[in-house]
């Protein structure tokens, strides 16, 4: 659970080679998940205070205040909060031809993912001043765009000390059972699926998958059904129906069900809510206050 304040870009008037897709500033509370999830542009996170941890490919990161982590779009990835010091952490999303080159020339380069930053400020107040820019005009996705230019700038340049967070290796099973589950998530796939396409028994790999992921392999397969249905519900104009379908359920009712037990609310509430402008004008110093006062809600990003 948590409270968050965010904004997306629902529809962009031109194309071009960066262009900026969403961000946001979540206060987290214990325990928080986001995932499993595959994205399907670039995400980077700034922590701003508490403690987490990231799951990505075959590492686990162990990260705080100061860290920065990517998301990479078609990865399935999974994060979760701390029990004692939950983070709070911001978020910016982009897309365009010329993202891969400059994520290659930064210091997420060679498949790193965590970063430490002694400018986390300054990364927090262009994310804000993008915050400031949701009336969905042209001069607005102008400035967003340029905006997002600055992040990236900044992160290439960043005059701080860059390291790499805490990696744990972990159980190469688990790793694949993620990794089968990520590609064929939106099939009919069951636990004894995936077991028998490792060739291992069901009920051990049931056991390696809940101890490295702390959640059963049928709730992983679900909960990325219903993040995958949260990203088409606030970034298309799908039916609900039709989203239903296409992430994996053959009933509205069932999905419904599933969404909102994961979720918290309907997704037609969901929608709504996401839809909403959270917000005008906003500055640093009362970011906590809001985020105190925003509905607790299952997941932002």
């Amino acid at each position: 659970m948590e409270q968050a304040i965010f904004f997306k870009k629902e529809q962009h008037h031109f194309s071009s080679e960066l262009y900026f897709e969403f961000c946001g500033f979540s206060k987290t509370l214990p325990f928080h998940a986001f995932g499993p999830a595959v994205r399907n542009s670039y995400i980077i996170h700034v922590v701003l205070d508490g403690k987490g941890m990231y799951y990505v490919k075959n590492e686990k990161y162990s990260l705080k205040k100061g860290n920065i982590f990517l998301i990479r779009p078609g990865e399935s990835t999974f994060y979760r909060s701390d029990a004692e010091e939950p983070w709070l952490y911001a978020w910016l999303s982009f897309g365009g031809k010329v993202a891969d080159k400059i994520i290659h020339y930064s210091s997420f380069k060679e498949d790193n993912y965590s970063v430490t930053s002694t400018n986390i400020q300054k990364y927090s107040d262009i994310i804000l001043e993008c915050m400031n820019c949701s009336n969905g005009t042209l001069e607005d996705e102008l400035k967003l765009n340029e905006l997002t230019y600055r992040f990236l700038r900044l992160f290439l340049t960043d005059g701080g000390e860059f390291s790499t967070g805490v990696k744990q290796k972990f159980s190469r099973l688990a790793i694949e059972a993620m990794t089968y589950i990520g590609e064929h998530y939106l099939e009919e796939i069951t636990v004894r699926d995936v077991a028998n396409h490792l060739a291992v028994n069901r009920s051990h790999l049931s056991r390696v998958f809940q101890n490295h992921f702390g959640m059963g392999m049928k709730d992983w397969i679900l909960r990325m059904r219903v993040n995958y249905a949260t990203y088409l519900l606030s970034m298309t104009n799908e039916s609900v129906e039709n989203i239903s379908y296409q992430v994996g359920f053959r009933s509205l009712v069932v999905f419904s069900r599933i969404f909102k037990k994961v979720i918290g609310e309907t997704p037609t509430h969901y929608r709504k809510r996401m839809s909403k402008e959270n917000f005008q004008l906003i500055s640093l110093s009362s970011l906590k206050f809001l985020l105190d006062e925003q509905e607790i809600i299952s997941r932002a990003t």
